[in-house]
């Protein structure tokens, strides 16, 4: 978090020509800083108040001791709140102290190899950097009081005659605090209804509802937090039917823990959810409108072959044609639309400059309305998206700002289907030439022979199938920024998912002794704890899937996937193997299960 601010601060700081390059870059570096640091705090404050609200409840005896020893409710509150600041001001002294300047030294390198962060910006000077590591770890201890406070409330409730209660009090299931249910509810009113209502119900376009899918995961995760007394046992009791069917001994002692234990079953949840939501709906955004792309560029692409500038070059706008065949060159050039509802500040939109009936010979657009051969001085075409979203009708005039800056009345003469991997508009070519600085084709497309293209130096040509085979339809900058986000979010919640596994045996000793003695084997022993961790993760990804598939599928609905988004794949299946790594291993370590009896005895008092 502190080197996260200390990028933050840096990059705000300097002024920047306006529409340069570091301005791109200081633009993307903020929202890219910016997005990290809110899943950083909510992060915290999920995998927190889950892991203290474990770690209080295993305290209930010793409260209630400290109760019946005359400690009144706001005392002990006040301990609680001690111990929670504690325990958090010295790691992030550390942290702070030790890593805030090396962290942030390595991103900015990280950030500046990816063009995200202007290269000439340095980080901040050293009295600034320590007022930021000084802030960051006083800010880490109230955001962890902050997300402790339901616990510090639940400590003050614990009376003295708790003592005659049975004595593993860390079993009894959680109170359902009715004004947590309400805060539930009032999050999923005016958080995730709205943002999913807008997704579904308006007509957005496919990129911005990839931009909202963040916003929603942020909202649908929290909201599956707060309400999870409430969530989990349902799902208990299918997990406890599928132990007992993988193994009835143990699978049934396993199941019984399941059960009485709510609380331990949460805390391990939440965490398995923050890390496979996060990976789940921020990449499986980025893949589902991939997948997309590449689905509209197979299907439309009529071309023999292509050809595309190296980098650093450019085409020509009016290259020499192909002997015995078609050569169409459609000029890359930008347009601005008028304002609309859900655009009051619109920006330069990609489009083409090309002849209509020479681009539908070698690309199939979709046409929905009206033909591409009609396109005409005076006249455009405009993907069904745009077309949708502001309303336009066939034959309806629309002023445009050109790329030079000039305005121009053009009449809708074609609407098509797919403009999510090609332009959002098509221009008369000779109206892109002319209002176009610098012209230049956006690439070749070849109708006959390629051998007998001219290929000249900086121009790369490649056959329809190797095309499509290299064709990266996901930006690199949004792709790394998506995949830093995650890498940092999820293993953060990966490493609270093992620390959570480990104290949640911490009350379970007296229970595996006496399991000992009467008979259960280490091995047994061992599953027992395992399968009870495992459902618990099982719970909490379970909650991912119904994340996904509140953030995903309208998502994938808009850019014609159906109702199954596309996931990454190799990212998924990682985050799933780090959750099973995270929660066996550290449990099985913590609960020792392959100790003698005696040495479970001699250890086992609570």
């Amino acid at each position: 978090m502190g080197a996260c601010l200390l990028l933050l601060a840096a990059v705000s700081g300097p002024s920047y020509p306006e529409g340069s390059s570091a301005a791109a870059a200081a633009k993307d570096a903020q929202n890219l800083l910016g997005l990290l640091l809110t899943m950083l705090l909510m992060s915290a404050v999920l995998v927190t108040g889950s892991t203290v609200a474990l770690w209080t409840n295993q305290r209930l005896g010793q409260f209630a001791v400290l109760r019946a020893l005359g400690v009144t409710a706001g005392r002990l509150r006040a301990l609680v709140v001690a111990d929670v600041a504690l325990v958090a001001l010295a790691p992030s002294a550390v942290a702070a102290v030790a890593g805030t300047v090396p962290v942030a030294g390595f991103g900015r390198r990280l950030l500046i190899e990816r063009e995200l962060f202007p290269a000439a910006v340095d980080l901040p000077s050293a009295g600034q950097t320590w007022a930021i590591a000084v802030g960051a770890c006083l800010g880490t201890c109230a955001v962890a009081v902050l997300a402790a406070l339901a616990s510090v409330l639940a400590a003050g409730r614990v009376q003295p005659i708790d003592l005659l209660k049975d004595q593993s009090l860390a079993l009894a299931p959680p109170r359902r605090n009715v004004g947590r249910l309400v805060a539930g509810i009032a999050m999923v009113l005016m958080l995730c209804g709205p943002l999913v209502a807008l997704m579904v119900v308006m007509d957005l376009p496919p990129v911005l509802q990839g931009a909202l899918v963040m916003g929603l995961a942020t909202a649908v995760i929290p909201t599956l937090a707060v309400l999870a007394p409430w969530f989990v046992p349902l799902l208990v009791g299918p997990c406890c039917a599928v132990l007992l069917l993988l193994d009835r001994k143990a699978g049934r002692i396993a199941a019984a823990g399941l059960r009485a234990a709510p609380a331990r079953t949460a805390a391990i949840a939440v965490p398995v959810l923050l890390a496979v939501g996060t990976v789940v709906c921020l990449l499986g955004s980025g893949a589902t409108i991939g997948a997309a792309v590449q689905q509209q560029t197979e299907q439309a692409l009529r071309a023999d072959a292509v050809v595309t500038a190296e980098p650093g070059h450019q085409l020509p706008a009016r290259p020499a044609g192909l002997p015995g065949g078609t050569a169409v060159a459609p000029i890359a050039t930008k347009v601005t639309a008028p304002p609309s509802f859900y655009d009051d500040k619109p920006k330069p939109t990609r489009a083409w400059g090309v002849d209509g009936a020479a681009l539908r010979s070698a690309l199939d657009l979709g046409e929905q309305q009206g033909r591409l051969d009609e396109l005409a001085p005076g006249t455009f075409a405009a993907g069904s998206t745009e077309a949708t979203a502001r309303h336009w009708k066939l034959g309806q005039d629309v002023t445009f700002t050109l790329a030079d800056g000039q305005q121009a009345q053009l009449r809708l003469v074609a609407v098509y289907q797919r403009d999510l991997a090609f332009p959002s508009y098509v221009l008369p070519a000779d109206l892109a030439l002319e209002h176009t600085p610098a012209p230049y084709a956006d690439r070749v497309l070849l109708r006959g022979d390629p051998g007998a293209w001219e290929l000249r130096p900086g121009q790369r040509l490649a056959t329809r199938a190797d095309y499509l085979a290299h064709l990266r339809p996901r930006n690199v900058q949004d792709d790394m920024a998506s995949r830093l986000i995650v890498a940092v979010v999820g293993g953060y919640a990966l490493l609270a998912l093992a620390n959570t596994c480990a104290i949640a045996q911490r009350d379970r000793r007296s229970q595996r002794a006496h399991l000992r003695a009467l008979g259960l084997g280490r091995g047994q022993l061992l599953r027992c704890v395992v399968y009870e961790v495992l459902a618990s993760a099982l719970v909490g990804t379970v909650l991912a899937v119904a994340t996904a598939g509140i953030c995903l599928v309208p998502l994938a609905r808009a850019v014609g996937q159906g109702a199954l988004p596309a996931l990454d794949v190799p990212w998924t299946v990682g985050v799933l193997v780090g959750v099973l790594v995270a929660t066996a291993v550290p449990a099985a370590l913590a609960a020792r299960p392959l100790r003698g009896i005696r040495r479970q005895f001699a250890t086992g008092s609570a």
